[in-house]
């Protein structure tokens, strides 16, 4: 396990990434994929700029972080040390419900080997083993077949049809198989 620097704390790691909390320095690797008007075809906001990742996305995450002590976290390969997406634990509302959303993100030419799937089994471990979660959902476009398939891939099992931010969207969960409860 790499060393934990203070400045970008480690959240958990797999055999090819590190997810550990964004920082101020993070900016242009964000601007990489967040910046993507592809990457961000399901997006509620669409691509983001320099400034919103400045002034609205970054600042958000660290609140996330203070407030509930989840969020989305860098994506890094360990060879090479580069951020390449996101990934992480959020508290969304659906339904009128608090629920536990694993998001993902990544770089168009880390599509189709597996880092989305890697990253979010690792998000589901640590939610459930870290977190003591009792259930987790992602919330996907039914067009977004990638993600659909990310879902499935770390046990999720469309659960519902919902609405978010006057979205359509499918609704995936897990529950956590120590406790069974979802």
């Amino acid at each position: 396990m790499l060393p934990d620097t203070g400045e970008t704390p480690i959240v958990c790691e797999t055999s090819r990434l590190i997810l550990r909390k964004f920082n101020e320095s993070d900016v242009d690797p964000l601007l990489g994929f967040l910046g993507d008007p592809e990457v961000m075809r399901f997006s509620i906001r669409g691509p983001e700029t320099r400034e919103d990742i400045q002034t609205r996305y970054l600042p958000g995450c660290l609140k996330r972080y203070s407030r509930d002590g989840l969020g989305q976290w860098a994506v890094v390969l360990k060879s090479g040390g580069i951020c390449v997406g996101e990934c992480g634990i959020c508290v969304q509302e659906v339904d009128g419900e608090r629920e536990f959303e694993i998001s993902y993100r990544m770089r168009r030419d880390c599509w189709g080997i597996g880092l989305a799937t890697e990253a979010a089994r690792a998000c589901r471990d640590y939610g459930f083993k870290q977190a003591g979660l009792h259930r987790l959902i992602s919330i996907v476009e039914s067009g977004n077949a990638a993600s659909i398939r990310v879902a499935e891939k770390m046990g999720m099992k469309l659960e519902k049809r919902a609405s978010f931010h006057e979205i359509p969207v499918l609704i995936y969960s897990v529950a956590n198989a120590v406790t069974g409860t979802a």
